[in-house]
C-alpha cells in the first residue's frame, strides 16, 4: 500500500485480500474471519452511506460492532469520534455536543443515558444497534447543520486524551497518522500474522486503535476483545483459552494480574511480549513482571495519543535494569530534550521532552490556541521532564507539573514511589506535592495496602527515612482504600490531589 493511500480501510481491505480466512476478531469466545468482518462492516457503510453527515461518533463497549463501525465509517470518508463507554451523564453530553457529532451508533443502554438530551447536541440520526446484531435508525431531522471544522476528506477521527491531569482535549487525527503509526509498531514488535493481541482496556482510544487494533490488522493477525470491566482471572483464561501472544496493559491491571493468587494456575507459555505503558512506571514493576513471566519480553510502550499514540519502547534489556527508560525513537518518531532556556540538553542534562513525528495529530478540535501552545519547531511539547544517555537511549523521570520543589530541591514522585513500593506492605502509591508556606512545596504519599497487611503509618515513615535521602522523605503520608483512576485505569494526579484535600478537610473538623 502507497503511503498516499494510507486508510484503516484500506489497510484492511488489504490484509483481506492476503488473510480472507484469517481469524481476525475473538469476542464472547466466538471467532470472525477477516472476511466475515469485512461483510459487516460493508453492510453497515450500506446503511449510514446515504445520510448527510461528515462526522459519526460510535458510543459503544468492547464488541465487533465498535471495529466494523469504524471500519465503515472510513471506507465513507467520515471522521469516526471514538467515545468511552465509561463517559455518563452531562460529561457525555458535553463530548458530544463538542465534537459536533452527526450519526451516532450506540446501544440501548447508551441511548438511554442520552436520549432525553439529544436536543442539545447536533445529533440528527442514532443508529442503534439491537441485540439482534441489526441496526435501527432514529432521525432528528428538525436539527440545523452546524459548520464543521478541522475536518476534511482524509481524517480519520477524533480521539480524546486520558484526561490524567486535565479535562480530556479532542485529537483531529488522520488517516496517514494513525496507519503509519500502526505499521511502525507492527515493524518493531515484528508482529505476523500468527500472533494474537489481546485487548484488556478501552478500544475508545487512540493508542488500542492505532498499537493493537490496526497494527494487528496490519500483518493479518488476531484481535481478542474483552468486556470493558478488567478482572484478572477472566483476562487469564482468555490468554489460556485463545492462545494470546501480546498484550498492553497500565499498571493498575497489571498488579491485579501479578498478584493474583491463582496466577500460576493458568497456561500462559503462549505470551511473548509484554507492553507496559500509560504512566510512568517504578522499575520494580518490570523486575515483577520479568519476575512472574520469564519467557516473555517486556516493554516500556512510551507515546501520547497526539502522536497517535506509540513514540519509543524501552527494550527488556534495559526496562528491567534501568529506571524510567523510554528507549529509542521507532521508525517515523524523534525525541529531543530541551533545557528551561530554550537550547537543546546535553547528554545526561534534564529538560522538556519534546516529540517529532510522522505521526502527528492534525490538531487539537476547535482549539487554535492549545495547538499552538503544544505545536511548536521543536515537536510536540509533552511536558515529561527526561533526558538522554550516551547510548541514546531517553528517561522520562515525572510530568512537568508533577515535580516537586520542596524547600528549593527538586524531588520525582517516581523516586519516592519506587521506594514505597519496595516495602512489603505497600500494594500501590501516588505521591503528590502541595502548596506549603515555608517549603513552597511539600511531599505527600497516599498508600494503599496489601490486604493482608496491618503496617502503619509510622512504619512507612520509618522506611522512607531509612531509604531516602531527607529532601525526598514525605512530610505526609496517608493509608487509602484505592487510587484514584481515570476511564482507562491511568492514576489522575488531579483527583489524587481532590482526594488529599478531602482527606485534610475532614482532619481539620
Amino acid at each position: 500500500m502507497l503511503e498516499a493511500d494510507y486508510s484503516p480501510w484500506n489497510l484492511f481491505e488489504e490484509s483481506c485480500q492476503k488473510y480472507f480466512n484469517n481469524v481476525m476478531v475473538i469476542y464472547n469466545d466466538k471467532e470472525y474471519t477477516y472476511g466475515q468482518i469485512s461483510e459487516k462492516a460493508i453492510d453497515f457503510s450500506q446503511c449510514i452511506k446515504n445520510w448527510d453527515f461528515k462526522i459519526g461518533g460510535v458510543y459503544l463497549p468492547n464488541s465487533v460492532e465498535f471495529i466494523t463501525c469504524m471500519l465503515a465509517l472510513n471506507k465513507n470518508k467520515k471522521a469516526f469520534v471514538s467515545l468511552s463507554y465509561q463517559f455518563k451523564g452531562s460529561a457525555l453530553i458535553e463530548l458530544i455536543n463538542y465534537t459536533d457529532i452527526e450519526l451516532l451508533i450506540t446501544d440501548k443502554k447508551g441511548y438511554d443515558a442520552i436520549k432525553d438530551r439529544i436536543d442539545e447536541t447536533n445529533i440528527r440520526v442514532i443508529m442503534l444497534l439491537q441485540e439482534s446484531g441489526e441496526f435501527e435508525s432514529l432521525e432528528y431531522s428538525d436539527k440545523t447543520k452546524r459548520e464543521i471544522r478541522d475536518i476534511n476528506e482524509n481524517t480519520f477521527g477524533i480521539c480524546f486524551t486520558s484526561g490524567s491531569t486535565s479535562t480530556p482535549k479532542a485529537i483531529v487525527l488522520s488517516n496517514y497518522a494513525i496507519v503509519g503509526n500502526a505499521l511502525s509498531v507492527a515493524e518493531h514488535l515484528g508482529f505476523t500474522s500468527d500472533d494474537k493481541t489481546i485487548i484488556p482496556r478501552s478500544l475508545a482510544q487512540a493508542s488500542p486503535i492505532s498499537g493493537d487494533v490496526l497494527m494487528a490488522i496490519s500483518r493479518g493477525g488476531t484481535i481478542i476483545i474483552l468486556n470493558n470491566v478488567f478482572h484478572p482471572a477472566i483476562f487469564l483464561k482468555a490468554i489460556e483459552q485463545h492462545k494470546a501472544t501480546n498484550f498492553y496493559i497500565v499498571r493498575t491491571m497489571l498488579l491485579q494480574v501479578l498478584e493474583y493468587p491463582k496466577l500460576n494456575d493458568f497456561d500462559l507459555s503462549s505470551i511473548k511480549r509484554i507492553l507496559i505503558g500509560g504512566m510512568i512506571n517504578p522499575l520494580t514493576i518490570y523486575q515483577k513482571t520479568a519476575e512472574k513471566f520469564p519467557w516473555v519480553k517486556i516493554y516500556n510502550a512510551y507515546g501520547t495519543s497526539e502522536a497517535s499514540a506509540r513514540v519509543s519502547f524501552g527494550e527488556h534489556e534495559d526496562v528491567i535494569t534501568l529506571p524510567c527508560v523510554i528507549g529509542k525513537p521507532m521508525r517515523g518518531c524523534g525525541i529531543k530534550v530541551y533545557k528551561d532556556d530554550g537550547s537543546e540538553a546535553d547528554i545526561g542534562e534534564i529538560g522538556e521532552v519534546y516529540i517529532q513525528s510522522d505521526f502527528m495529530m492534525d490538531c487539537y478540535y476547535k482549539n487554535e490556541q492549545v495547538t499552538r501552545e503544544s505545536l511548536s519547531d521543536k515537536g510536540f511539547r509533552t511536558r515529561d521532564i527526561g533526558y538522554k544517555d550516551e547510548q541514546g537511549r531517553f528517561y522520562v523521570l515525572s510530568r512537568n507539573d508533577d515535580m516537586i520543589m520542596q524547600g528549593g530541591s527538586r524531588a520525582y514522585p517516581i523516586d519516592i514511589e519506587e521506594v514505597l513500593l519496595k516495602h512489603e506492605a505497600v500494594k500501590e502509591c501516588a505521591v503528590i506535592g502541595v502548596d506549603d508556606e515555608m517549603l513552597g512545596q511539600r511531599i505527600v504519599a497516599l498508600v494503599c495496602l496489601k490486604p493482608e497487611s496491618d503496617a502503619k503509618t509510622k512504619d512507612l515513615f520509618k522506611w522512607c527515612m531509612n531509604e531516602l535521602e531527607d529532601r525526598k522523605v514525605p512530610k505526609e503520608i496517608y493509608i487509602i482504600e484505592s487510587i484514584p483512576r481515570n476511564v482507562i485505569g491511568k492514576i489522575s494526579k488531579k483527583d489524587v490531589k481532590d482526594l488529599y484535600e478531602q482527606i485534610t478537610s475532614k482532619k481539620e473538623r
